[in-house]
């Protein structure tokens, strides 16, 4: 039977706005290794399959999240390649704002440093922010972000393979340290990158990283199809879950990709007491830590929306939001916003929602409540698992993985140790 996968992502303020305010929080350590170390090796001993660390390459303009993600995330996890044994270290990195030669070399390095346990999120990034400080003026238009992302993620397969597996002999003797003709040169020119090659970094130990894609766009969905492992995603409801999930699948299957189906791995951000109205009361205390009256400005800002003389218990105007063609990035924020308006949702409700940033899906209650929550999301076909992500870390993280874990392991749907085929083996 599968077994649920789940990755640990890190961000040293949680993942609500006001949740690095809790007393609980440790936004002070965001720059301190040991939290990092801490928090992965909380996370390996839940079993998590991937440490997953999401990224941005701008400074941010809401003051309350300037320490989203401070540290760039391939340096961060190459520290953290000695803490760790087992799980998977995923950094993200944009393909519009790198170079895939760059990318290569330092994700097959750090699959050498780990042992075998790299991968990267390939990521189109929405940020004008980002954009400016790589030489654009404007973000380049959806399409082009996503016909220049199906070309990179070639060129980092063609470079991952541009050595056999057995090119290393390291003969003294014979004065050879690889066999002639095993290290080939990928003279790829297309329309984005001339990259003459071969990779300077030997075969990655696991044959090639781990690659994930995040994004439910229909570009992303066929990105996702053509190279992807696993797509980090955000779902609302187990129909939404089960038809992206299937609709994935069938583009994977067109496109002729033989191998494992991706993997669906929807955000989730598991808010957990020891009963379900401490749970509860636990979410308006984190929400409450962030004022509404704060949260309309940045969320008119992200949508692009003018929410004047909308009281916060009426219906969100979803009249008012501009057409998903026309926004250049912040596509899956603006969906999972419209999705939850066409139900019926209120400003208030939005706002909660989204409080996140990311409008992630959320299961508050017991350690029961969120088990059975995340079993019948896994058990009805909607997901292969889940990106956890705690509301307030790193207290979130440890609650998830000393209640909810065990649970996990007695249905039956998660593992009791680390399988022996390394860390790729929960993506297969």
């Amino acid at each position: 039977m599968p077994k649920l996968v789940l990755n640990s992502v890190i961000r040293p303020i949680g993942f609500t706005q006001g949740g690095w305010r809790h007393p609980d929080a440790t936004p002070q350590r965001a720059l301190d290794l040991s939290y990092y170390q801490e928090y992965a090796r909380i996370s390996e001993r839940g079993l998590f399959d991937g440490l997953f660390v999401a990224n941005t390459p701008a400074a941010r303009s809401n003051d309350w999240t300037t320490l989203f993600s401070p540290l760039e995330p391939v340096s961060l996890l190459s520290a953290l390649a000695s803490t760790t044994s087992h799980i998977a270290l995923i950094p993200t990195l944009s393909s519009t704002f790198n170079h895939p030669y760059n990318v290569a070399r330092q994700i097959a390095t750090l699959d050498h440093l780990s042992s075998g346990r790299a991968g990267v999120n390939i990521v189109t990034s929405g940020s004008l922010d980002a954009a400016q400080n790589f030489g654009y003026d404007e973000l380049p238009g959806h399409g082009e972000r996503y016909d220049r992302a199906h070309e990179f993620l070639d060129v980092l397969y063609q470079l991952w393979d541009s050595w056999d597996a057995d090119a290393l002999v390291v003969d003294k003797e014979a004065g050879v340290q690889s066999k002639p003709g095993s290290v080939r040169p990928i003279g790829h020119r297309g329309k984005h990158f001339a990259v003459h090659g071969a990779l300077d970094v030997p075969r990655s130990p696991q044959d090639r990283p781990l690659v994930f894609q995040s994004g439910s766009s229909a570009p992303g969905r066929r990105l996702a199809a053509a190279y992807a492992d696993a797509v980090y995603t955000a779902q609302r409801t187990i129909p939404e879950s089960k038809a992206f999930r299937d609709e994935l699948h069938r583009t994977q299957t067109r496109l002729g990709r033989i191998g494992p189906l991706v993997k669906v791995l929807p955000g989730l951000i598991p808010i957990v007491a020891s009963t379900d109205t401490e749970a509860h009361e636990l979410h308006d205390e984190i929400s409450a830590l962030n004022p509404p009256e704060r949260s309309i400005g940045i969320l008119e800002e992200r949508l692009k929306v003018d929410l004047t003389g909308i009281e916060l218990d009426e219906p969100f105007p979803v009249d008012r939001l501009p057409p998903v063609d026309s926004l250049a990035g912040e596509r899956s924020f603006h969906e999972i916003v419209r999705s939850h308006a066409d139900a019926g949702a209120t400003l208030r409700d939005i706002l909660r929602i989204t409080d996140s940033g990311n409008g992630h899906l959320r299961f508050v209650g017991s350690a029961e409540h969120v088990a059975d929550e995340i079993e019948q999301w896994f058990t009805d076909g909607a997901v292969d698992g889940f990106n956890v992500n705690p509301a307030i870390t790193p207290t979130g993280l440890t609650d998830f993985v000393d209640h909810v874990i065990p649970l996990l392991q007695t249905k039956g749907i998660y593992k009791r140790e680390y399988a022996g085929g390394g860390a790729r083996s929960a993506f297969a």
